[in-house]
């Protein structure tokens, strides 16, 4: 197995006696290559960051989460999670993450001529709009959606959504494939990382995933994960396209637990090879 050595090098490690506050600033690398759009934060706190696309971060934590974990997530990589207080008396400057180990799956010869289907919320003019905002510009939004299989072996295909913005062009996103734990996003079962910069302003959008190879024999989520961009911090840059009617699953924060709202549900699918 691949060893990759994943650094962070803290520019500022620093106490602030008046504020209360820890401000950790530094840069996530893979041996000498910066880690784009890691995942850092606190679980079950809300409290987190994305690393952009170069690597950087900025996390400001209270006193009061010397008591608590910081953990580091990369799709491939095994998680790493480190006291923050050991971090800061420490004044450690590398982090490492193991590359995780896939098993390969079984190929199943089936002699019937598949077919090309759509799950998910296929309605071609959406009714309702929102947004899945997040609470730090710096930080990363997601959304899922439950795509019901019928437990039938699937080749994704690809992904279609709708988007809209009247204020950018276009957004960076990166898509997540999560198993279903009693009806919420629970690990990544896809240890890929798919990241597209998707137009905002033609409605339905379909990203392509055939050359990813990926096939899921049972029910799962699907995640649309923005990535902030450090040139557009205002709010509500964007929304998803929605229908009345079933649940939509959100969360606003790196490593942040998902909540499951309801009352309407994400216009989505996934088209597959079954």
């Amino acid at each position: 197995m691949t060893r990759l050595i994943l650094a962070a090098t803290f520019l500022l490690l620093s106490f602030t006696a008046y504020s209360q506050t820890i401000v950790l600033k530094g840069t996530v690398l893979s041996g000498n290559e910066p880690i784009p759009y890691v995942n850092i934060g606190i679980k079950k706190k809300g409290i987190g960051t994305s690393a952009t696309i170069d690597g950087r971060f900025t996390l400001t934590l209270q006193n009061t989460s010397l008591t608590d974990a910081l953990t580091f997530s990369a799709v491939g990589f095994n998680e790493l999670a480190l006291p923050v207080k050991t971090i800061v008396d420490s004044r450690l400057t590398e982090f490492m993450l193991t590359e995780k180990t896939t098993n390969l799956r079984e190929v199943v010869v089936n002699s019937k001529v598949p077919k090309i289907k759509k799950f998910g919320t296929t309605s071609r003019n959406p009714l309702i709009h929102g947004t899945s905002q997040a609470r730090d510009p710096n930080d990363i939004s997601e959304l899922a959606k439950l795509i019901n299989l019928n437990d039938k072996p699937s080749d994704i295909l690809s992904a279609t959504l709708y988007l809209r913005s009247y204020k950018i062009d276009s957004a960076t996103m990166r898509i997540n494939f999560y198993e279903n734990v009693d009806g919420l996003p629970g690990q990544r079962i896809i240890e890929k990382s798919i990241i597209k910069r998707l137009p905002l302003k033609q409605g339905w959008v379909t990203i392509n995933l055939e050359d990813y190879n990926i096939t899921v024999d049972k029910d799962f989520f699907i995640g649309f994960e923005y990535l902030p961009d450090p040139n557009h911090k205002e709010p509500y840059l964007f929304t998803f396209g929605g229908a009345f009617g079933g649940n939509h699953f959100m969360r606003k924060v790196s490593l942040g637990e998902w909540k499951k709202g309801y009352g309407a549900r994400q216009a989505a699918y996934v088209t597959v090879r079954q």
